[in-house]
């Protein structure tokens, strides 16, 4: 791909992909919980963060449609930092419930948000590219 140079990576993309992802997340997983689903066991956690990233990694491909893996990655890696961070200045809130056994659990929540905002990246790139995104001149005013 000629498009994954580290030059076609930038920083505003990144951060308002991680936000739409986390927002999205965490919308899913509110409405999990209001049916029933998150709660209990890890399935409904899960299937909450892969929609979120999902969605932020194909927000970014469909606005900058260059480095969409790198672009996905960078999302991904700016979630860790952001929760390292959090480990850090509140150790306690962050960390309560994870026990030390549950290192499988968290590299596992990384790489579901690291193939989700990749696969969502590469979605966006594509849409946009077979001229699946409608006009905006197409679509009607608001009112």
């Amino acid at each position: 791909m000629h498009s994954e140079h580290v030059t076609n990576l930038h920083p505003g993309w990144v951060l308002g992909g991680w936000l739409v992802s986390v927002a999205i997340a965490s919308g899913a997983f509110v409405a999990l919980a209001g049916l029933g689903f998150a709660p209990d066991g890890i399935a409904g956690p899960a299937l909450a963060l892969a929609v979120g990233f999902f969605a932020g990694g194909m927000f970014v491909g469909f606005r900058w449609s260059d480095a969409p893996v790198l672009h996905g990655v960078a999302i991904t890696l700016f979630s860790v930092l952001v929760w390292f961070l959090g480990l850090v200045v509140a150790p306690g809130a962050l960390s309560g419930s994870v026990r030390r056994g549950d290192a499988e659990v968290v590299l596992g929540a990384v790489l579901l948000q690291l193939i989700a905002s990749v696969a969502g990246g590469l979605t966006g790139r594509a849409l946009v590219r077979t001229g699946h995104v409608p006009d905006p001149a197409s679509l009607p005013p608001e009112a």
